[in-house]
């Protein structure tokens, strides 16, 4: 990860703490309205878990993969795919987003070094010269921004259907913006409030906030709607650049240092070393890397998830995106809908049953709440 990389919260959201606000702004000495640098965040990080570890919880790290979780008795038995058994009071999962999305038309060809698949897993330096970004959010600006720092001669190109780049934070959050009840009904409703709206920032940090309410309170049909026609629009505006990597952004294609295309992907050739990138429009885009800046699928499937939902031990989530717990708590339901009380979901496998569960401030509250359930659930 380069320096250059920051996250897109302001640090004021950032703290781990829901009862400290604070934390992360008193660690890093810093203005609630910083953009810090990732690595900064990941060592604060690492020394609240190193501190609390420190302290009356022994923390014991099996590097292995959980096949399956079945049911014993009160307990839960673990079986790894390294053969380990572990028999555990209670059990959360945590296994954060699925796999890459593929390319429209594969990628199983595309074997030279200069295809980074994975672009997060598997970081990796793209080759001086010119990188073909497929997709243009946050990834590829992360991406292309450290391509060109590196070389004044790199160049980069950010292809996706709607051709945009994210939307900028402001230096200074506006409060959100209370979300009317009926705005809440539908996907129509949100996107009239947020685009009708004097600041749209405000709204959307507002319907935000709420989300996971909303998301969970709607038909199937209005999330396969929103999913299908709005994805994109909501991902272009929730998922901000910082103030100063936009500007930086501004600067770069106004040299032409990074060009953004908007197409579909016909097929993506390798020939030796270089790839070649063809859209149905006919243009062809050629380059040393191609990174696959497409994100990643909701960790719904797997052996493990697999495994629970055949046992029906748990159920799907709505569309079959993740598993259901027993909103708004955190508790997993099984076949016969009722809620284990000690074993917990949290993260991007609640993404069907709440949209909404991927950053710091959402991630903080779901552990919290869990946190204390599962105190109470080893006391009983």
């Amino acid at each position: 990860m380069d320096e250059g990389h920051v996250l897109n919260v302001p640090a004021g959201r950032m703290s781990i703490y829901v009862d400290d606000a604070g934390d992360f702004v008193n660690w890093a000495g810093c203005d609630k309205n910083y953009f810090a640098p990732r690595k900064l965040y990941f060592r604060y990080l690492l020394e609240r878990f190193n501190s609390a570890r420190g302290g009356n919880v022994e923390f014991t790290h099996f590097c292995s993969t959980a096949d399956s979780i079945e049911k014993d008795e009160n307990k839960w038995r673990i079986i790894c795919a390294d053969g380990q058994k572990l028999l555990v009071d209670a059990v959360v999962i945590a296994i954060g987003h699925g796999e890459a999305i593929a390319l429209p038309n594969g990628d199983k060809d595309l074997t030279s070094s200069g295809y980074i698949d994975d672009p997060w897993r598997n970081f990796a330096t793209p080759k001086d010269g010119h990188m073909i970004g497929i997709g243009t959010g946050l990834t590829f600006i992360d991406y292309a921004l450290s391509h060109i720092r590196r070389n004044e001669k790199n160049t980069a190109t950010g292809i996706s259907r709607n051709g945009l780049l994210p939307e900028q934070h402001l230096q200074n959050r506006a409060e959100p913006l209370e979300v009317p009840a009926e705005v809440r009904t539908s996907p129509s409703e949100i996107r009239q409030f947020i685009e009708n709206s004097q600041d749209w920032r405000a709204a959307q940090d507002g319907v935000r906030h709420q989300l996971p309410e909303i998301w969970h309170n709607w038909s199937n049909k209005h999330k396969s709607d929103f999913l299908s026609n709005d994805l994109r629009w909501w991902n272009v505006k929730r998922h901000r650049l910082a103030p100063e990597i936009a500007d930086e952004v501004r600067v770069a294609l106004k040299e032409d240092r990074i060009k953004i295309v908007q197409g579909q992907i016909e097929r993506v050739n390798q020939i030796g070393e270089v790839f070649s990138v063809a859209l149905h429009s006919g243009e062809i885009f050629r380059g040393e890397t191609v990174v696959n800046c497409l994100g990643y699928s909701v960790a719904g499937t797997g052996s493990v998830i697999d495994n629970l939902v055949k046992n029906k031990l748990a159920v799907p989530a709505p569309l079959g995106l993740g598993l259901c717990t027993d909103f708004p708590r955190f508790n997993v339901i099984n076949s016969e809908n009722r809620a284990h009380p000690n074993f917990f979901a949290i993260g991007p496998i609640l993404f069907g049953e709440r949209f909404e569960t991927t950053a710091i401030p959402e991630l903080r509250e779901q552990a919290n709440e869990i946190a204390k359930s599962l105190i109470k659930s080893l006391q009983n």
